[in-house]
């Protein structure tokens, strides 16, 4: 059976509703065992899926502060700890190298920051956000999100996190997330 141009745009609305509907479901669940979801696809599909979450997501009132990081290939921790801690409002001061918020006023200037330590404030600032959104585009491989300084599960069950790749391999083997939703191919 061939299928027309007509019968072809009918199947598509149905198919983006559907999957629309399992992020966004994904995503108002507030129990612990489903904080990391994962968008699996073609890049630009992917892309588009994301803008649309977070566009109802942000519409909808779902979470507190909502942080979009690009983690590529070869991840930068330090540019995905900044990029986030702007999100948040906490920022690490690049000439004295002392975080700086409301909150966090530690670290001398006459010592460099480790990226631990940068997560330990990333973490304890994500935690004073009772729900937050974190999506990170394009992982390539596995991410130790505890390195960068995100709580998750038990260690903080307001946040979420929206991790999106190309490879399904590394979102249900090397990231193991929770939640797997795969777009298909149109």
């Amino acid at each position: 059976m061939y299928h027309t141009k007509a019968n072809f745009g009918d199947i598509i609305p149905n198919v983006d509703n559907k999957v629309k509907e399992q992020i966004m479901s994904a995503l108002r669940v507030r129990d612990q065992g489903e904080n990391i979801i994962g968008l699996c696809g073609l890049d630009k599909r992917v892309k588009c899926y994301v803008k649309i979450a977070i566009r109802r997501a942000e519409r909808d009132e779902l979470f507190q502060k909502i942080v979009t990081t690009t983690v590529t290939k070869k991840p930068d921790i330090i540019k995905i700890q900044t990029q986030i801690a702007d999100a948040i409002g906490l920022t690490f001061d690049d000439k004295t190298n002392r975080a700086e918020s409301t909150s966090c006023m530690c670290f001398g200037n006459n010592k460099r920051m480790t990226t631990s330590e940068r997560a330990h404030l990333l973490c304890a600032k994500m935690k004073e956000l009772q729900t937050v959104l974190v999506v990170m585009n394009d992982l390539y491989g596995r991410l130790d999100l505890g390195a960068i300084g995100i709580p998750f599960g038990e260690d903080h069950n307001g946040c979420k996190l929206l991790l999106t790749s190309t490879s399904l391999e590394v979102l249900s083997k090397q990231m193991k997330v929770h939640k797997l939703i795969q777009i298909p191919e149109i």
